[in-house]
């Protein structure tokens, strides 16, 4: 199953899956794909600067373009950004070229891990009231990531423990 399709990494902003699929492709041999970083490269921009200059619509379908040029592939982790289930047709292509794990956080760990210290910029939270944000977005996109494969719950976890119960759920052996 693995070779002839990809894993994918959904879910919310701060839920891990940059670390964890980094740790998965050091523990798997695969390689790992990061759909907003190459999202960066296209735009030569991190994504914040995109949202503000060229806007999400922009970067939403150049993140649709990737994701399904990745998935023309196999046998290689993803990482998607936390909006790729937005759209329909990148849930399309998850479903059918990818098996899914949603990494499960909670508002209150997202409001904890954006307050760490080196965390990146979220476009979407800027200058905006993250009490009433966090919940609405989370509200609005948990029935999309529940459409994923699998379901880890990342609250509390370290990367190796997240990363270890996907590879044992896959059966993955090295």
């Amino acid at each position: 199953m693995l070779l002839s399709k990809n894993i994918a990494l959904v879910g919310f902003m701060t839920a891990g899956k940059t670390q964890v699929g980094e740790r998965l492709s050091v523990r798997t041999g695969l390689p790992f794909r990061d759909v907003d970083r190459l999202v960066e490269e296209v735009a030569k921009a991190p994504v914040q600067r995109i949202f503000e200059t060229l806007g999400e619509p922009w970067f939403r379908q150049i993140e649709s373009r990737i994701l399904s040029e990745l998935c023309a592939g196999s046998g290689q982790i993803i990482g998607c950004g936390g909006g790729t289930i937005l759209r329909p047709e990148n849930r399309a292509v998850l479903r059918d070229r990818c098996v899914t794990f949603w990494l499960r956080v909670s508002v209150a760990y997202v409001r904890t891990r954006l307050e760490e210290p080196g965390t990146p910029q979220r476009p979407l939270m800027a200058g905006r009231d993250l009490d009433l944000l966090i919940p609405e977005l989370l509200r609005q996109r948990e029935p999309l990531y529940a459409e994923a494969d699998e379901v880890i719950e990342t609250d509390g976890r370290t990367v190796d423990d997240v990363a270890e119960e996907i590879v044992a759920r896959l059966g993955f052996t090295t």
